[in-house]
């Protein structure tokens, strides 16, 4: 009868008694040089089996019950030591930096702080995403930004993003339309940033995003699908002329907030886009659950332009909610543009600069 015991990693013939190591036969230089402790629980383990990094190795059992990687450096870190930013889990070390520093991850996103003028009453917000870039990725620059905006109180945020190439990603919180256009130190933020270096009009790579709340839509979700589906379908229906306004390329239109397709009903547009989940990379994203997202327009630092799109969303907003299916139906360009809050003088002007306007258009400023 054959009593050789072999040892189950290398193969070789053990003499002696063998070490066990998760059930496993060992020899005397397997043991010794293919296991460790577990720095947590003082198991032996099989060295294939270690979750380590620079500082501690633990068995998987204890990784699975004990500990999380930090999101950032990706080190061990005990559940007693985690700091946790929402969803992410970071070391202590990784967590001071990040909330420290002024440009915050992607993926920060604060409790929102509404903002509206002392006499206004009831009002939609408007939530911004003005990409920035050329300038670099500069924690200098970002707090420059930054100090001009929340002079009076939290008013903005800075966000990095992988689209761009040496840029930043400024985040305002919500505000109405006349807050952004008076009180909100826009104007100051973007001539700052062009004494920077930065750009948004004159890149590949930037955007302006305008999130609108979607309970300042509609009383109940089902009302606020209605105006949602209208505002879809005002896209849709005068596609040429806000691609116009939008100023991008076409290949960055399909690229970044392509269109669903015109359909004769409104409802149809957003059940149909509910359907071919395009994802987020569309003109209108509902993707969101607390706002809806336009994503068309092609990032600037000239404030007329800047302000002109935020106006002309909540004018499409206003007209989705004013008008019904039918109604929106028959609506042409013209009947749209004349039905304009006429205090929207930017919007009026960059539609007059634009040729989109009913009368002679004026002399078209440069875009930064």
């Amino acid at each position: 009868m054959n009593n050789r015991i072999r040892c189950d990693l290398c193969g070789e013939e053990i003499t002696g008694e063998p070490y066990i190591v998760e059930g496993r036969q060992l020899c005397q230089s397997c043991y010794d040089y293919d296991t460790l402790r577990c720095d947590c629980c003082g198991e032996r383990i099989l060295a294939s089996h270690e979750v380590t990094d620079d500082h501690i190795s633990i068995c998987e059992n204890c990784y699975e019950v004990r500990y999380h990687r930090c999101e950032r450096c990706n080190c061990l870190v005990h559940d007693s030591d985690v700091f946790w930013e929402h969803d992410d889990c970071y070391c202590r070390s990784c967590y001071e930096e990040i909330t420290d520093r002024c440009i915050k991850d992607y993926y920060y996103k604060p409790s929102p702080i509404f903002n509206k003028m002392p006499e206004e009453s009831r009002v939609r917000y408007y939530g911004i995403e003005l990409e920035i870039d050329c300038g670099g990725r500069d924690e200098d620059n970002a707090d420059s930004l930054y100090n001009i905006a929340n002079r009076e109180g939290d008013l903005l945020y800075i966000k990095s993003d992988s689209s761009l190439d040496e840029g930043m990603e400024l985040v305002s919180h919500p505000c109405s339309v006349q807050f952004h256009k008076r009180l909100f130190p826009w104007k100051e933020i973007m001539k700052e940033a062009v004494e920077l270096g930065y750009r948004s009009h004159n890149t590949s790579t930037c955007g302006l995003h305008i999130h609108i709340g979607r309970n300042d839509l509609g009383e109940t979700p089902e009302a606020q699908e209605e105006v949602i589906s209208r505002i879809m379908f005002f896209f849709e229906s005068h596609w040429n002329e806000i691609f116009k306004f939008s100023r991008r390329g076409e290949y960055a239109v399909n690229r970044w907030a392509s269109r669903y397709g015109y359909k004769d009903r409104p409802k149809d547009i957003l059940e149909d886009a509910k359907k071919n989940r395009k994802g987020r990379y569309t003109c209108v994203n509902i993707t969101n659950s607390s706002t809806v997202e336009i994503r068309i327009f092609k990032g600037t630092l000239k404030w007329n332009t800047f302000m002109a799109a935020i106006e002309l969303v909540d004018s499409i907003c206003d007209n989705a909610i004013r008008l019904s299916d039918e109604e929106l139906h028959k609506q042409s360009w013209i009947d749209f543009v004349l039905s304009i809050d006429p205090d929207y003088t930017e919007l009026i002007k960059y539609l007059k600069e634009k040729r989109l306007y009913v009368n002679e258009p004026v002399e078209d400023e440069e875009e930064v």
